[in-house]
């Protein structure tokens, strides 16, 4: 039994509201314009690992409560597989943007003080 392909339009607002809590919350504080390159890619990967945690959750309780046989096992740990690689990839992806941040935060807080 693989995932449905169904979209989950919840679960997309949800994801596009948090991203665009994220972006609110620092551009309120004075993000310059400067960063936004790294803020969508912030917003837009925290949305999508936030997503995908769900859904390998959704995975592995399928595996425990409902996978029988080892052909629909299969399914889960192929299914898991994908996840955990688009998981990876957004990991990858967010390590610069976070780097870059965190340095005009603790730039901008000593500014400040």
């Amino acid at each position: 039994m693989s995932l449905s392909f169904n979209p989950n339009l919840e679960q997309a607002r949800r994801r596009s509201g948090l991203a665009h809590r994220v972006l609110v919350k620092l551009k309120t504080l004075g993000l310059s314009d400067n960063h936004d390159e790294a803020l969508a890619t912030l917003c837009t990967d925290i949305g999508d690992l936030w997503s995908s945690q769900l859904v390998f959750l959704e995975i592995l309780n399928r595996f425990l409560e409902e996978s029988d046989n080892w052909d629909s096992i299969g399914d889960d740990f192929a299914d898991m597989l994908s996840n955990v690689e688009h998981i990876s990839w957004h990991i990858d992806s967010l390590k610069k943007p976070l780097e870059i941040l965190a340095q005009y935060s603790y730039s901008e807080s000593k500014n400040t003080e």
